[in-house]
C-alpha cells in the first residue's frame, strides 16, 4: 500500500492520490541454536590434534535494525513514481565469507546487512490495467592489495639459539590497496488488474504479477604478494637473496537474492474483510554461496616454481539447491470509522494478518561442508491507523502502521562425518537445526 509497494509490485504506484513521505524503523533479529564444540586447529601450530582446544562458534547473526525512508507522488491521475530505501543502523554493507567445513546458516547471514534502495514507477494503461517497473541498486566490489614482506636472517652465535633468534628483521610494506564499489541495477516489472473496472460484477477483485531478476554482490579480490628473503654471514657462502612472488585471485559472491516470479490475487466483497493469496516461484537452483573461491594463483621464485595445476582450492565443496514454490496468504479487516469530533476528524483502523510456508531449497551436500537450513513457517500481524492532520500542516491523511512477523524454522539435526578432521563435531555430536527470525517496526506516512 502506498509508495512502499515499489519493493513488491510497482504497477500499484499509479493508485497514489497524493504525494507521500514515509519514515519508519524496524528491528530485525535472529536466534539459531549453537552448534556443538568442533575440532579445529585453535592453537595454530599447523597440526590438528587432541591438544587443540574445542572451537565454539556463535550462531547468532548481528542485528539488522534500520530505518525505512520513502518518497512517492502521483504524476497526473494515471502515473505514480516512488523511491524507497532501507538504511541499516549499524552498517551500510557487510561482506563475510563462510568456511564450508564449519556450520553456517547458508540462507541467513549477510542478506539483511546492507543498504536497500529501489526506484520505480507505475502507469494505468486502460480501465484498471496498470504496469510498472523498478530498479534496485546493488553493488559490485573490486579489491586489490599489493605488498612486499622482507625477511633478513643472520648466522647463529651459539648452538643453543632458537630459530627466531636468527631473524634480524621482518619488514612489511603494503604498496597499494584499492577497493572499488561499482553500482549494479536489478530490474523488476509488474502488472496489476482491477477486475471490477472491466467487469462490474467482480468488483473488489484484483490480480497481480511481478518478476524480479537475481541480484548479489560479486567481489573480485586480486592479491599480489612478494616475500623477499636475505641470508648472510653463513660460513664461506655469499649472501643469498631469494624472492617469492605469489599472485592470488579470489572470487566471492555475497548477498545473493534469486530470480523470482510471483502471482497474486485479492478480493473484497463490499465492506467485508479483504483476503489475499500469493504464489512465489523462486529460482534457488542458481544459488551462489558466500564462500571465497581460488580462481587463479601461482608461486614463482629464482630456484623453483609451483605449477598452477598443483594449487588446489581448500574451500571446494559440493551442494545442491532446487527451485521452490511458496504460498503466502493474508487478510485485512477495516473497522468502522471512529468519529472524534476534533481536528483529527474520523479515525480509520485496519487490522492485518498473514501466513506463509517457505520450503528450504537445500537438497543435499557433500562431506566437505556443513551448510544449515530448514523449512520455515511465517506468521505476521499488523495494524494501521489513518486520520487527518490535527495541526493542518498537510491536506492529506496521516497514516501510522505497526507490524510484526516471525519465522520459525523446522527443527532437525545434521550429522556430518566425524573423526579427527577440521570442522567435525567433537564426539560425533549432531549439529542442531532450528531457530527463528523476527521483524517488528512502525512507520508513519504523510500525504501532501
Amino acid at each position: 500500500d502506498g509508495g512502499m509497494t515499489v519493493f513488491r509490485n510497482p504497477a500499484l504506484l499509479q493508485e497514489l492520490e497524493w504525494a507521500e513521505a514515509t519514515l519508519g524503523y524496524a528491528f530485525n533479529r535472529s536466534a539459531f541454536p549453537a552448534p556443538p564444540p568442533l575440532h579445529w586447529d585453535t592453537n595454530r601450530d599447523g597440526v590438528l590434534s587432541d591438544d587443540d582446544a574445542p572451537l565454539r562458534l556463535n550462531a547468532e547473526s548481528p542485528r539488522a535494525d534500520g530505518s525505512m525512508i520513502g518518497m512517492a507522488r502521483n504524476v497526473g491521475s494515471r502515473v505514480g513514481v516512488a523511491m524507497n530505501a532501507f538504511m541499516p543502523s549499524d552498517r551500510f554493507l557487510r561482506l563475510r565469507t563462510t568456511e564450508p567445513a564449519l556450520p553456517a546458516w547458508v540462507m541467513h547471514g549477510n542478506r539483511t546487512q546492507r543498504l536497500e534502495m529501489s526506484l520505480g514507477f507505475g502507469a494505468e494503461l486502460y480501465k484498471g490495467l496498470s504496469v510498472g517497473a523498478a530498479t534496485e541498486l546493488v553493488g559490485k566490489a573490486r579489491y586489490r592489495i599489493n605488498g612486499t614482506i622482507d625477511i633478513a636472517a643472520g648466522p647463529a652465535a651459539d648452538s643453543e639459539e632458537s630459530v627466531e633468534d636468527l631473524i634480524e628483521y621482518v619488514r612489511v610494506d603494503i604498496h597499494e590497496m584499492t577497493l572499488d564499489l561499482v553500482p549494479r541495477f536489478v530490474p523488476m516489472v509488474g502488472v496489476h488488474w482491477d477486475i471490477g473496472e472491466a467487469f462490474p460484477a467482480l468488483d473488489g477483485g484484483h490480480l497481480g504479477a511481478t518478476w524480479r531478476g537475481s541480484s548479489g554482490i560479486p567481489v573480485e579480490a586480486d592479491i599480489d604478494l612478494q616475500v623477499n628473503g636475505r641470508l648472510e654471514g653463513v660460513g664461506q657462502l655469499e649472501p643469498i637473496n631469494l624472492a617469492l612472488v605469489m599472485p592470488v585471485e579470489l572470487s566471492i559472491f555475497d548477498h545473493f537474492v534469486p530470480e523470482r516470479f510471483s502471482l497474486g490475487a485479492a478480493y473484497q466483497y463490499r465492506k467485508w474483510p479483504r483476503i489475499y493469496a500469493d504464489l512465489h516461484s523462486t529460482r534457488w537452483s542458481d544459488m551462489k554461496v558466500n564462500v571465497a573461491h581460488l580462481t587463479e594463483a601461482a608461486i614463482r621464485s629464482q630456484v623453483f616454481q609451483v605449477d598452477e595445476d598443483l594449487l588446489d582450492d581448500a574451500n571446494d565443496y559440493s551442494v545442491q539447491f532446487e527451485d521452490t514454490v511458496s504460498v503466502h496468504t493474508g487478510i485485512e479487516v477495516e473497522l468502522p470509522t471512529w468519529q472524534t469530533g476534533r481536528n483529527m476528524g474520523g479515525i480509520d483502523m485496519t487490522i492485518r494478518g498473514g501466513f506463509a510456508y517457505l520450503p528450504s531449497p537445500l537438497v543435499s551436500q557433500g562431506p566437505q561442508s556443513a551448510f544449515l537450513d530448514a523449512d520455515r513457517l511465517l506468521i505476521s500481524a499488523g495494524v494501521g491507523v489513518a486520520h487527518k492532520d490535527a495541526f493542518q500542516l498537510v491536506p492529506g491523511p496521516v497514516k501510522w502502521d505497526a507490524f510484526h512477523s516471525r519465522q520459525r524454522l523446522a527443527e532437525g539435526e545434521l550429522s556430518p562425518e566425524g573423526g579427527l578432521r577440521a570442522g567435525a563435531p567433537i564426539e560425533g555430536r549432531p549439529i542442531p537445526v532450528g531457530g527463528q527470525l523476527w521483524s517488528t517496526g512502525v512507520q508513519c506516512s504523510v500525504s501532501f
